[in-house]
C-alpha cells in the first residue's frame, strides 16, 4: 500500500507520532489539576457551563490542529513539486 493509501485507511495518524516536550508535559499537568478543582469546585449550571466551555475548546484545538495538517501537508506538496 502506498503511503497515501496508508494515510487515508487511517494506518498512519502524524498526530499519535508526536513527541511531547517537557513544557507540553508541565501544561497538560496543570491544566488537568485546574480542570479537577473547578470540577470539584463547581456545582449546578455553573459546572455544567465549565464542562461545556472544556469540550467547546476540545473541539477548537481539534480544527486548528486539522488546519495545521493541511497546511503543513499543502507546504510539503509545494516544496516537493519545486
Amino acid at each position: 500500500m502506498s503511503i497515501l493509501e496508508e494515510l487515508w485507511y487511517g494506518n498512519i495518524k502524524p498526530c499519535e507520532d508526536k513527541e511531547i516536550s517537557d513544557e507540553e508535559k508541565k501544561l497538560v499537568e496543570l491544566m488537568a489539576r485546574h480542570q479537577e478543582y473547578l470540577t470539584s469546585k463547581l456545582k449546578g449550571k455553573e459546572l455544567d457551563a465549565f464542562k461545556k466551555y472544556f469540550e467547546c475548546c476540545e473541539e477548537y484545538t481539534s480544527l486548528v490542529e486539522s488546519q495545521a495538517f493541511k497546511i503543513g501537508f499543502k507546504l510539503a506538496v509545494r516544496l516537493l513539486n519545486e
